[in-house]
Formats: C-alpha cells, structure tokens, sequence
C-alpha cells in the first residue's frame, strides 16, 4: 500500500498517518508499504522523531517500508527533504542521502537511536558537548538538563519493550528556544500505569505517572521521580513545556499562573509508543562559570 505524508508535518497532524498504516487492532495496515514524501512542505523536530519512530515500529512487526521522493527535489535549507537528508533520516532507512551535499547542521543533533544503556555516554558527551557549543557556556552549567533527558531514558527503561529510543534536537537561536525529540516504540506509557490503574483512560494515565511518588513498577528504583522530575526543572525552572504522547492520549505541561499548567486530552489516532517534546528556554539557563581557585606561593 501507499500512503503520503501530511504537507504539514508536526506533532498534531502526524495522526493522519498514522491511522493510514495501523489498523483498529493496533497492527499495520499491509506488509509493504512506500511512503510519499512529495508533498511534504514543512517537517518540525519531532516530526523527524516521529517518522523514525514509525519506521523502526513497522521494521520490528516485519513490514517492508518503501520511500517515494519527487524526481526534482529543491534543495536548500529550508526545503523539508533537505533537512531530513541533513539529519540523515534517509541514509538510516534507505542507506543512501538523497540530495547532492547533504551536511550536519550546526544547530542539530542528527537522528540517533540510543539505547539505554549507552545513554548516560550520549549525554554526557555528544548531547552536553554540542548544547554548550550552541550556547555557549560551560558543560557544568547544563547539569540539570541533562539530568532531565536521563530521567526520560529511565521512562523508556522502565515502560517499554525495547530500551531504545530515537532521538533528535535543535537549537532556535532567534526564538530562544531548544526543541529535544524523543520516542520509543513500546507498549506506551498507559498500558503500563493501568496494571495499577485498570480504569483510566490514556490521557489521564499519563497524567498520574507525572505524580509524585507514583510508579507501575514494583520495584521502588524509580519511585515516581523521573516524569515529575523532567516536568519541574522544564517547566517550572526553566519555564519551557513538556509534551507527551503515548496510544490514544496526550499531556502537555505548561508554564501557568501558579505553576505547571497540565492539559491532558484524548485523541482518535493511536501513537505507537511514547513520544516525548521538551522545549527549553534557553535565556533562562545560568551560565555557571568554572571559577579555580587562586593559589600564591611565598
């Protein structure tokens, strides 16, 4: 089968595709399905996270995945296939780039799968390493950030089938802002907490595992901390947003008049997995300087 990709490509509208390739009982429509990308005129961050994530989904379930570009495609950087060329989406899923000089951009991480067990490396390295280039300041300043996409390595850790998640970040200089994608392909965030929780419905179920002190594990490792954990130093430190899709629900945790704003909320498409957005305000980062002591020898 073929199905073509939303013109508009964001977190809101990926739903139309994903309901063109999983069926009511959460399986793939086909075993081989190619993927229009003609009509594709704007693609986001998570956009990017969210193909990947649908991509390595249908791969694990024995799917054959086909892409399908236009013959002309024109380049530059603001054209979409440019910029999933440049975050290497294409060399990962067809093993090739598909335009002429495809390059890294500076203000991006390129698409990568980590595993959990190589995360704390990632983040310590190629994340901490390319934020402070991006801002400027010095790697012991972003201690809390990278504190806080641990904590959502420890959510796939500890919710999904597979401790993989797919990954990719940008830096908007003019706006002030670093938009961080991640997704997994497990069985979601809901079908664990109502192991506890039997009667709630996704969107709520995402809310409750935000809880302090809440957990569907049994073993008290995690305690409830690393949702709540991402959510206070993002939003409420930082004053960014949190935004958390998994099956059927959505949570967005915003910044409100007295305190974190959460708006949980029910869809009709079915995401795969958990899909989590962190926006970060970059003007509200301490620049924590190394400050080394002086010594005077007499």
């Amino acid at each position: 089968m073929e199905v073509r990709l939303p013109s508009n490509f964001t977190r809101h509208t990926m739903y139309e595709l994903l309901n063109s390739v999983i069926d009511y009982e959460l399986n793939p429509k086909d075993h081989t399905i190619t993927f229009d990308f003609s009509h594709l005129k704007f693609i986001e961050p998570s956009g990017i996270t969210i193909l990947s994530n649908l991509f390595e989904w249908l791969v694990r379930r024995g799917v054959n995945t086909n892409i399908l570009c236009p013959e002309r495609i024109i380049c530059g950087k603001n054209d979409p296939l440019q910029y999933l060329d440049d975050s290497r989406f294409f060399e990962r899923y067809i093993g090739q780039t598909i335009t002429d000089n495809p390059e890294i951009r500076p203000t991006t991480i390129p698409l990568k799968l980590v595993t959990y067990e190589n995360s704390y490396q990632w983040l310590n390295m190629d994340f901490t390493y390319w934020l402070s280039q991006q801002l400027g300041i010095p790697p012991k300043s972003l201690v809390n950030i990278r504190m806080s996409i641990g904590e959502i390595f420890n959510n796939i850790n500890d919710h999904a089938q597979e401790n993989t998640g797919c990954i990719f970040a940008q830096h908007y200089p003019r706006a002030n802002e670093i938009k961080i994608a991640i997704s997994d392909f497990g069985i979601g965030i809901p079908n664990n907490i109502r192991r506890i929780k039997p009667s709630l419905q996704d969107h709520h179920a995402i809310e409750q595992a935000t809880v302090e002190g809440f957990t569907s594990k049994t073993s008290p490792r995690n305690l409830g901390a690393g949702l709540h954990t991402l959510i206070e130093n993002v939003v409420n430190n930082n004053g960014g947003a949190v935004h958390i899709h998994s099956n059927y629900g959505i949570l967005s945790c915003i910044k409100g008049y007295n305190g974190i704003k959460k708006i949980a909320t029910l869809k009709n498409g079915f995401y795969p997995g958990t899909f989590i957005e962190v926006v970060l305000r970059t003007d509200a980062i301490e620049n924590i300087q190394d400050n080394e002591e002086e010594f005077e020898w007499f």
